[in-house]
C-alpha cells in the first residue's frame, strides 16, 4: 500500500520533462534576451565613438578646406 501511494506521488519521466520545459524555456529566453540586451548597448557605444570620430575628422577637413580657400579668395579680390 505505501509503495502504491509512493508511486503515485512520484513524478514520471513524463511530468519530469514537462517541469523542464515549462521551467526551462523562459530561463533561456530570458538569458538570451538580457545578452542581446547588453550586446546592443555596447554596439551602440562602440558606434556612437566611432560617428564622433568621423564628425571630428569632418570638422578637421572643413577648417583645413576653409583655410586653403581664403588666400585664394582674398587673392582674386585684389
Amino acid at each position: 500500500m505505501t509503495n502504491n501511494a509512493l508511486s503515485f506521488l512520484a513524478p514520471g519521466p513524463i511530468e519530469l520533462f514537462t517541469i523542464l520545459i515549462v521551467l526551462g524555456v523562459p530561463v533561456v529566453v530570458i538569458v538570451f534576451v538580457v545578452r542581446y540586451a547588453l550586446r546592443t548597448g555596447r554596439e551602440s557605444r562602440r558606434l556612437r565613438l566611432e560617428v564622433g570620430k568621423l564628425a571630428d575628422e569632418l570638422e578637421q577637413t572643413r577648417k583645413q578646406a576653409r583655410g586653403a580657400e581664403k588666400p585664394d579668395v582674398s587673392s582674386r579680390s585684389q
